[in-house]
């Protein structure tokens, strides 16, 4: 694979600046997270409902979620090593997410659901739509996923575990949220709830524990290495175990039909390893933050 300048030098950072390799992803994620933040300042101000297929929930999760996802895409790709086609499957990406949230936008603003609806055949094509950006969305991140074993050689263990685990949680996200899709179309035939799974399990809720894994492990993985913590790997391998258990918290709880918080022996335990790895980093970082405060002044 040939080198590539402009994107084999960049920084290891996790901040935006590490995104200008890719314009159109920089740009792409800002609009998505301003419309994001926007639909979340009508939600203040005009205190509609958080529920139902009308909510203006709907546009607000998805603009920032998909303003962080395709920021973090942009920065991935650059800490691979470099392949001819980067800048293109970057781009793509990012007018894939850029086009679902578009559409899931509209249909807010048309006042009818974004997902599941065949009402009219406008609608049925919207949904279509929607369907092939997010399935070339998820076989990219898949792809990526896979990439990730080829890491540039200065990407230190810590980062290089963050990022892995991070992809792969996020491609366990996608297939979830394909698979919340076909789920609901299937209760939507036996005329039940799409959005329910039994008595009271939330279907989308698998999907939506891992989906940001890939901005949370990197965060730690950078905030172990600017405190010049020894233990960074395991400290990012503990947020990594937590997240790993979540998720699996969280199929659980759906597929036996509760509630996110209605908890058995098996789901309460799930949610107290899970909530005992995340203490285990989050302690390790402020131990070491405090130590550098302390050393500072």
């Amino acid at each position: 694979m040939k080198s590539i300048p402009s994107i084999e030098h960049r920084s290891n950072s996790v901040f935006p600046d590490s995104l200008f390799p890719f314009r159109v992803v920089f740009w792409v994620g800002s609009v998505l997270c301003v419309s994001g933040l926007f639909h979340l300042a009508l939600f203040a101000i005009l205190a509609e409902s958080w529920h139902g297929p009308l909510s203006v929930r709907k546009p607000m999760l998805f603009g920032i979620s998909g303003g962080l996802t395709t920021w973090s895409l942009g920065w991935l790709i650059a800490q691979l090593r470099p392949m001819k086609t980067d800048r293109f499957l970057a781009n793509s990406i990012a007018v894939a997410l850029l086009v679902e949230v578009a559409l899931i936008t509209m249909q807010y603003w048309r006042g009818v659901a974004s997902h599941f609806n065949h009402a009219t055949n406008l609608d049925a094509a919207i949904e279509f739509m929607m369907l092939a950006m997010i399935l070339l969305a998820s076989g990219s991140i898949v792809y990526l996923s896979v990439r990730t074993f080829w890491l540039r050689d200065e990407i230190e263990p810590a980062m290089a575990t963050a990022i892995r685990g991070g992809m792969w949680l996020l491609s366990l996200s996608c297939g979830l949220g394909i698979a919340t899709s076909v789920l609901g179309e299937v209760s939507i035939s036996y005329g039940t709830s799409y959005e329910l799974w039994g008595k009271a399990g939330v279907l989308k809720f698998p999907h939506g524990v891992a989906l940001h894994a890939i901005q949370l492990l990197p965060i730690v993985a950078w905030l172990a290495r600017v405190f010049k913590l020894a233990s960074s790997l395991r400290i990012v391998r503990s947020a990594l175990a937590s997240q790993v258990v979540f998720l699996v918290y969280a199929v659980w709880q759906t597929s036996q039909g509760r509630d996110r918080f209605d908890w058995d022996t098996t789901g309460a335990c799930l949610l107290g390893v899970s909530v005992l790895f995340a203490l285990l980093s989050a302690m390790a970082i402020t131990t070491g933050c405090l130590r550098s405060l302390r050393l500072t002044n």
